[in-house]
């Protein structure tokens, strides 16, 4: 009995990383990283009107429309790649906006390309959320 218990401990330690990233993929995790690294600058309900959205020389874009813009399908991967850095946006990855997914792989619990990636999709999980239908 006393081997089923360590053999369960190891398992739990094992697991965990698995069970972190898994819950990172959801929406939810996306909201966290949405209101920690996006929200100032598009606003909590995406639409480019954050607290410190008047100081661009351009108006951070609203997340909400992106559906819209494109024949009402949500881009995913568009979406992925501008987070990532891959699709250059003006305001991402120059003065105005960091490239996320290079602020993602120097945070200390998203340094494996797996991580990332998940987090990412995570965010753009949420945004699909909060798009708008009309």
């Amino acid at each position: 009995m006393k081997g089923y218990g360590i053999l369960a401990a190891a398992l739990i330690v094992a697991l965990t990383p698995v069970l972190r990233g898994a819950a990172q993929t959801s929406a939810y995790g996306g909201a966290n990283d949405f209101n920690a690294y996006c929200a100032s600058c598009h606003g909590s309900s995406a639409k480019g009107d954050g607290p410190i959205a008047n100081s661009f020389r351009k108006k951070p874009a609203d997340l909400t429309k992106l559906s819209l813009r494109n024949n009402g399908v949500y881009p995913a991967d568009m979406v992925f790649k501008t987070i990532d850095g891959r699709t250059p946006v003006s305001g991402h990855g120059g003065p105005d906006m960091p490239t996320w997914g290079d602020v993602f792989v120097k945070s200390s619990e998203s340094s494996n390309a797996e991580a990332v990636r998940q987090r990412i999709d995570s965010l753009v999980k949420y945004l699909e959320t909060l798009q708008d239908k009309k």
